[in-house]
């Protein structure tokens, strides 16, 4: 079976992929998972008392991965569970966790901020713009195969 994909899009595909890939470097660095840096950096950006519904929605990482990897941040002493409402538990940094995440993480956060802060804002709605629409066109053809 032969298919040709638009060259256009396997451009995409191959800067999208970059992007995962760098992500993976920059992790991989900082000596953590892909999955705890995620976890980490949704902190950051939430804040504390968050719950792993919060961190898996942020991150779209699936829900076992961010308890299992929560489970082992928090053997790592980086982060601690706490009761919240019923039987949900709010995650918060442990003081070792906010160390790393103000070494590891906020640096590299912050370096990504600068990216968009030297694009003009007629580039950032431009992104958007182009990011939306190619996921809404996606989406809708996908719904349409099932």
């Amino acid at each position: 079976m032969n298919f040709e994909k638009h060259p256009v899009l396997q451009e995409f595909d191959r800067l999208n992929n970059s992007i995962d890939e760098l992500y993976h470097e920059i992790a991989t660095m900082q000596g953590l998972s892909d999955s705890a840096y995620a976890i980490l950096q949704a902190i950051l950006v939430l804040g504390n008392g968050r719950t792993q519904t919060e961190i898996y929605r942020y991150t779209l990482l699936n829900k076992q991965t961010v308890n299992s990897s929560a489970k082992k941040l928090n053997q790592d002493g980086i982060i601690d569970f706490q009761p919240g409402i019923g039987r949900e538990l709010k995650i918060y940094l442990t003081p070792k966790g906010e160390a790393l995440v103000k070494e590891k993480i906020l640096p590299i956060e912050r370096a990504e901020n600068e990216v968009f802060e030297e694009m003009t804002d007629a580039e950032h709605q431009e992104i958007l713009r182009l990011m939306e629409k190619y996921l809404t066109s996606f989406r809708s053809k996908i719904m349409r195969l099932s």
